[in-house]
């Protein structure tokens, strides 16, 4: 009964929109927000998976006479597809190589870290984060996860600490939801950082005519992100306060970890080639033209000859290139790999929504809603936070992706029209759509309910602080950095 319950919501929401009085709104408009609404339903309730759920329109549009399945098939042919593909891949090719924990375990060999509680939870939460910089949250999270919980099982076993009857430990709650909210700081930081990043680099161009680059974004990426991060740290120093300052022999385990791992192998080296590959096509572009003047004839050639959007597909390429084991032909990446550990589901998800919302700007959605947030008399200072607030609410009901297309395509246009900048609104939605309240508001989420070191009450309580801290500091941030972007 509740299966078919969630399914019948889909169309009973569709059903809903499309017989609300929208004046202003046009057959064609009204459809596709339908149709949007009920893919977003489907994706909160999941009677089938997101990525089935984001092909929709392939069937609503033809019925209904609103596209062809011609045209309608041409919304799909998105490149954040591309872009999702080569991210996670790339993110996949760190972990199954060690990469990323070789990374994680040098830092904290540094001097005086692995010794002291306070220090070593920092610079556990610093490495989550400066890794997500560059590979999507659930995927950090995967990773630091377990050392995470190697390095608690290694300090209870040599201090002796046990939680109190029937809660969990202080310094195990702290890692899990460290490496957590670690990751969603790094991940707010660069255009890499989070899947849905990319919508909102996407959105701003196809809405605003507006072009995020990879240094763009930080410039207030960065900045957010340090302040999110050590505000997530001294929150949950609050929390969970942990029950030792000090750690015996704690530098001593790291390294003994460290050396498990040995010399680096070829295809470690064959991973950080791509990965230093990847920063390079991204910063160049940007790099020359601070070098030489944005309108310089090499720096206009570069950022069309290497725009953002072609390095992930460049870097799979050179994955797949790159040999780990030349007499069987084995690159770093072998299609197995894709098939079995690509985020289809996402990647599918992605690209619908992206689909959607190019059809609703076709059909008169963004003026429709332009008029109504214009009717709220809401001026340049109170839209990030109306924006950065519905998107907290959101993303922990739905998807961040799912959240981010739909927040996007109605402030981006909505903040050009009042004077705020929409290069700013865009970055701004994806930094705020982290659902981190539930362990079912996303992966990242429930993989580190899952590590057993969080009781749920706890979660839901930090969380709910945590998201009020993001729905502070967001909006704060970029009404201060949005002048300069």
């Amino acid at each position: 009964m509740v299966f078919f319950s969630k399914i019948l919501a889909g169309p009973a929401a569709f059903l809903l929109i499309y017989l609300l009085p929208l004046q202003g709104l046009p057959y064609n408009g009204r459809i596709a927000f339908a149709t949007f609404v009920w893919a977003v339903v489907w994706w909160m309730a999941r009677p089938i998976p997101w990525g089935i759920s984001s092909l929709l329109p392939l069937v609503v549009f033809p019925v209904l006479g609103v596209m062809s399945i011609r045209a309608t098939t041409a919304l799909y042919g998105q490149r954040i597809f591309f872009w999702i593909l080569g991210i996670t891949m790339l993110g996949y090719a760190l972990e199954k190589h060690g990469v990323a924990k070789r990374v994680a375990l040098r830092f904290l060999t540094l001097k005086g870290v692995a010794n002291s509680t306070a220090k070593l939870t920092f610079m556990y939460m610093l490495v989550t984060a400066i890794i997500s910089m560059f590979i999507a949250d659930v995927g950090v999270v995967g990773m630091m996860m377990p050392i995470g919980m190697s390095l608690f099982a290694y300090i209870s076993g040599v201090t002796g600490i046990a939680p109190e009857a029937g809660k969990k430990s202080r310094l195990a709650s702290f890692l899990a939801l460290g490496t957590l909210y670690g990751a969603v700081a790094g991940g707010v930081a660069t255009i890499a950082g989070l899947p849905h990043n990319a919508i909102g680099v996407s959105l701003a161009e196809s809405l605003a005519d507006t072009y995020i680059g990879w240094f763009r974004w930080m410039k207030v990426g960065v900045p957010l992100f340090v302040v999110l991060l050590v505000s997530f740290y001294f929150l949950l120093r609050y929390f969970f306060p942990p029950e030792i300052a000090t750690i015996p022999g704690g530098r001593d385990f790291v390294q003994g970890e460290l050396k498990k791992l040995g010399k680096m192998t070829v295809g470690e080296i064959n991973v950080l080639v791509s990965f230093v590959c990847m920063v390079l096509l991204f910063t160049g572009p940007s790099v020359i033209a601070l070098a030489l003047g944005a309108d310089h004839p090499t720096a206009l050639y570069l950022r069309n000859a290497v725009p953002t959007w072609l390095v992930p597909p460049a870097i799979l390429f050179l994955l797949f290139l790159l040999p780990v084991n030349v007499q069987k032909g084995e690159g770093t990446l072998v299609w197995r790999d894709v098939v079995e550990h690509a985020p289809w589901n996402i990647i599918f998800l992605c690209t619908g929504a992206v689909a959607m919302t190019d059809a609703l700007s076709q059909f008169g959605f963004l003026e429709f809603t332009n008029g109504l947030i214009g009717g709220l008399g809401i001026g340049i200072t109170g839209l990030p936070f109306l924006a950065a607030g519905v998107t907290v609410v959101g993303t922990n009901l739905f998807s961040g992706t799912a959240a981010s297309t739909l927040f996007c395509s109605i402030f981006i246009p909505t903040a050009a029209e009042i004077g705020f900048n929409p290069a700013s609104m865009a970055i701004l939605i994806p930094n705020a759509a982290v659902g981190i309240l539930f362990p079912w508001a996303g992966a990242s989420a429930g993989t580190a309910f899952a590590s057993g070191f969080l009781d749920m009450k706890e979660m839901i309580k930090v969380g709910l602080v945590a998201s009020l801290l993001i729905f502070v500091i967001t909006p704060l941030i970029h009404l201060l950095f949005a002048p300069i972007l």
